[in-house]
Order: C-alpha cells, then structure tokens, then sequence
C-alpha cells in the first residue's frame, strides 16, 4: 500500500495545471499594459512559474499588442469625442449665459430709467410744497 501511495505523490506533483488561452491572453495583457509586474501576475492567477508567462508574452505579444492598439484608437477617439462634445456644450452654456446677460442689462437699463423718473417726481413734489 505505501508503494501505491508513493506512485500517487509523484504521479500528482508531475501533473500540470492547464491554464485556458483567454487566461494566458488576459495575463499578458495585464503585464504589457503595465497593470501588473510580472510577480503581481502570478500571484494574482495563482501562476508557480515565471517561464511559463514569459513564454505566454513571446506567443501572445503580438496578438495581445494589437488590442492594445485597437483599444488606444478606441479610448482616443472616443476621448475626442467627448471633447468635442464638452466643447459644444460649453458653447451653448456660453451663449446662454451671453443671452441671460443681455435681458439683464436690459432689465438694469429700465430700472435705472424708472429710478430716474421716480426721483424727479419725488423732486418736483418736495419743490411744489
């Protein structure tokens, strides 16, 4: 019975975890990024061997690279457009406030007008008693 058990340990040490391809990808793509050191991968996916994600990175560099790529268009155009956008926006806030500045100074040259009547006629009834 010891020789069986014995057999079962190396047989169990030799055996290796397979890890799926979208892991390996996301592992590279997680170091190439800059998101994580190589240590700080393998220890997040629970990875023993840095050969392992080093040989990952020299078949999935380039596969892994163009996402990266086509992400950085990505997040640049959409950045762009959300400029443009916020651009706009500031714009009309702009002509708003320009319009709402105009019917305020508007108001400010009435009051003043009705100021100026008012103090005459208070004037011309202080004259007159």
């Amino acid at each position: 019975m010891a020789i069986k058990k014995e057999a079962m340990e190396v047989t169990n040490v030799k055996k290796r975890n397979r890890v799926r391809k979208e892991v390996k990808l996301e592992i590279v793509y997680t170091i190439l990024s800059g998101e994580l050191f190589l240590e700080e991968a393998m220890a997040k996916y629970g990875i023993r061997n840095e050969i392992s994600i080093i040989n990952w990175i020299k078949e999935y560099r380039s596969e892994v690279e163009i996402g990266l790529h086509m992400t950085n268009d990505f997040l640049d155009h959409r950045k762009a457009k959300d400029e443009s956008l916020l651009v706009t926006e500031i714009y009309k806030k702009i002509q708003e406030l320009e319009e709402a500045n105009q019917i305020l100074k508007e108001e400010k040259a009435y009051l003043a007008k009705k100021v100026l009547i008012l103090e005459r006629e208070i004037s011309q009834s202080m004259e007159s008693r």
